[in-house]
């Protein structure tokens, strides 16, 4: 686990830097003109947190950082609470509860939907499988025996 605490670090600042942009951008509103909705004056900062943080946490997702402890990505709750309390802090209104609401279950679903799908997880899954797979050849294998005995049976008793 070398340095990977750097990672969980990164990750809950990214999460926080997500949400604060995310609670901005609920602030600030839309701007409607002819092409549609864009990013009011002042609202520069809020997009870039919204546009760019997502990113980084992909690649470190990709690069398979998570792969082989769970316990990294405790980052996300890491960054998730406070960004929900920041959120919460900008305003109250539908628009940040549904933020908070959002980084609150990326936080809480991330480590857990992580853990249970680890490379050692999936190992432990795959020798369960096996095991299960050969406990049914066997009692195929056990049941073919005993109808080959009860037809010998069958043949010789009808013989004599």
């Amino acid at each position: 686990m070398r340095a990977g605490w750097v990672g969980a670090v990164l990750t809950a600042g990214l999460v926080l830097w997500f949400g604060w942009g995310l609670a901005g951008l609920v602030d600030v509103g839309c701007d409607w003109d002819a092409r549609g909705c864009r990013v009011p004056d002042g609202g520069g900062a809020y997009f870039t947190a919204f546009m760019a943080a997502p990113w980084p946490l992909g690649f470190i997702a990709k690069a398979g950082f998570y792969r082989t402890d769970w316990r990294r990505t405790l980052g996300y709750p890491a960054g998730a609470v406070p960004g929900a309390v920041v959120a919460l802090g900008m305003g109250t209104s539908a628009g940040h509860w549904t933020v908070a609401t959002l980084l609150v279950l990326i936080g809480a679903l991330v480590p857990w939907l992580t853990r249970y799908n680890s490379d050692a997880v999936r190992e432990v899954r795959h020798q369960e499988r096996e095991r299960r797979a050969r406990e049914q050849r066997r009692e195929r294998a056990r049941v073919r025996r005993r109808e080959r005995r009860r037809e010998r049976r069958r043949s010789r008793s009808s013989a004599t």
